[in-house]
């Protein structure tokens, strides 16, 4: 059984540490969300110009920015492979479950570190007060998780189309209405000092754990066409 879990994590780990490698030395995506969520804050935050905004907008702006961020960076999840001419290299030595799972954890971690970075800014240029603290963190780390899982799948849909940054958008965005209207919620809950009702939370979760099992079943056929 352990040895089946090592055989299986080896590639997973490997795909993953190739990924965080290659982001290193490029810098890509980083640069990009990095640059676009400052960016997007400013302009929001002057066009505010120190008015207060109830809490229920800045839930909704504060997820327009990380959605649109995260849409600029993580579509070119499987374009390096297909740019560089390794892709069929990959399918031919990696299981198709390692790369997904090794490119989703990436993802993850990236879209984490991005979130990470937006809320604190958020707080300070839209003059933002969270009550809840606990509350938020939590609804963002869910919704950062399902964000990066569906990315992750639509990424390799549009890998080897034409305009894949716009189709990537719009391919993801009914995939995760559901989720992003309920991150909102439960984030305008969080600042007005309360934690989220544990229904909400529970259908965060959910629906990350069903976006990775439905992934990790439809991706098999999108590795292999």
């Amino acid at each position: 059984m352990l040895a089946r879990l090592s055989n299986w994590l080896s590639p997973v780990v490997a795909i993953l540490y190739k990924e965080i490698l290659c982001e290193f030395r490029t810098r890509y995506a980083i640069s990009m969300l990095s640059m676009f969520a400052v960016v997007t804050l400013s302009a929001i935050s002057m066009t505010i110009a120190g008015n207060a905004v109830s809490q229920q907008l800045s839930a909704v702006l504060l997820w327009i920015i990380i959605f649109f961020s995260a849409m600029a960076g993580l579509s070119r999840v499987f374009v390096q492979e297909q740019e560089s001419g390794t892709l069929f290299t990959l399918r031919a030595y990696i299981p198709a479950q390692a790369v997904f799972f090794g490119k989703l954890i990436f993802n993850i971690l990236l879209l984490l570190a991005l979130c990470f970075l937006i809320v604190p800014l958020a707080v300070v240029f839209l003059d933002m007060t969270v009550g809840s603290w606990v509350g938020l963190l939590s609804v963002v780390t869910s919704g950062a998780i399902g964000m990066a899982a569906i990315s992750t799948l639509t990424a390799a849909l549009v890998a080897q189309t034409q305009g894949k940054g716009s189709l990537f958008t719009v391919l993801t965005f009914p995939v995760l209405l559901p989720q992003f209207l309920a991150s909102i919620q439960a984030t305008s809950e969080a600042l007005a000092g309360s934690i989220p009702a544990a229904p909400q939370l529970i259908f965060l979760l959910g629906y990350d754990i069903a976006i990775i099992i439905a992934g990790s079943i439809l991706f098999d056929y999108l590795w292999q066409d």
